[in-house]
């Protein structure tokens, strides 16, 4: 918008509501105006801009390349003017939010129904949206407001972010009970030997890869092991790895290693789940590594309302309570 003078925080308002809803009516009754009003902003908005903006189709109204292009500018300009002119609340008990997380299988699983069922005692009214984060594009959801927080293991991450730490997650070997090499300590020669289950937790990433893998500046986890790491130490000792299934679930592995010779790493409480009624095995690594960190990230603008402070303080109080139950 080249003269900041002749604009109006309406026009904007108008502007992100078409962009959300790529249609006058709808613009118009979230924003209680008419379609007339909605038509009369976009014309003033399109003198404003010198760009059409918006392309009546057959499925709508459609962004120019230059609405792409303002459209993040201005979402994060109207959540900070809005932050700025009212101090945002948030109270539990009467809220009827609705909070977007994005995951992995394991932590929908394994963490997240103590974590619903704590939201349902302390606000009834609140739902859960859970979202498994395989093939997501973390960085446009976060940018773009429509995941609220994301639970997983990542590298570096944008400055834009806030990442808080979790909870570690030790990962063990799992094999059947009756596997030809249970009765032995695992070794590298082991896992030389039998093929694995690989968990790789999305369409997109490469198995062979490293651990983390770059999403637009957003390091993130892929793998729940480090293959390359271990084709290293196994290249050395004049073996290789050999792959016999890989999934996108970590829950997935159990199974197919309770049928099969086949071994796989998973979290240790996964492995504990599925000990007696896979008849599993658990080992630890014969090659030292250290607990994967599991963090919460939100985005900086979005993460700062009051709402999403308190889903991350339900989360890590869940954690704690988990963690003072587990000590003997």
């Amino acid at each position: 918008m080249n003269n900041i003078h002749a604009a109006d925080l309406n026009l904007i308002r108008v502007f992100d509501a078409l962009m959300e809803e790529r249609s006058v009516t709808r613009a118009g009754d979230r924003l209680g105006l008419s379609q007339s009003a909605i038509s009369h902003a976009l014309a003033k908005l399109r003198l404003l801009t010198g760009d059409e903006l918006f392309v009546r189709g057959p499925q709508g109204m459609h962004p120019t390349p230059r609405a792409m292009e303002l459209a993040l500018p201005l979402r994060g300009a109207l959540a900070q003017i809005s932050t700025a002119l009212s101090a945002p609340r948030f109270d539990p008990a009467t809220s009827d939010m609705t909070f977007v997380v994005a995951t992995s299988d394991f932590f929908i699983g394994g963490l997240f129904p103590q974590v619903i069922a704590r939201i349902r005692s302390e606000a009834p009214q609140v739902r859960l949206w859970l979202r498994m984060f395989n093939d997501l594009n973390l960085v446009e959801e976060l940018d773009r407001g429509t995941l609220h927080l994301v639970v997983g293991a990542f590298g570096r991450i944008p400055s834009r972010y806030r990442r808080e730490p979790l909870a570690p997650v030790e990962m063990v070997w799992i094999m059947r009970r009756d596997h030809p090499a249970a009765s032995a300590p695992l070794t590298l020669e082991t896992l030389g030997r039998y093929p694995h289950v690989d968990i790789l937790l999305s369409g997109r990433a490469v198995a062979e890869a490293s651990a983390m893998q770059d999403q637009e500046g957003l390091e993130r986890a892929f793998v729940t092991s480090d293959p390359t790491q271990l084709e290293t130490l196994l290249r050395e000792a004049g073996m290789t790895r050999r792959v016999g299934a890989t999934v996108p679930l970590i829950l997935a592995a159990p199974p197919l290693v309770a049928a099969t010779d086949m071994i796989a790493l998973v979290p240790r409480s996964a492995a504990e789940t599925y000990r007696k009624t896979h008849g599993l095995a658990l080992f630890e690594s014969p090659v030292p590594r250290p607990p994967t960190q599991i963090d919460m990230l939100s985005h900086n603008t979005y993460g700062a309302h009051p709402a999403v402070a308190w889903l991350r303080e339900t989360l890590l109080e869940v954690v704690r309570e988990q963690d003072r139950r587990d000590v003997p």
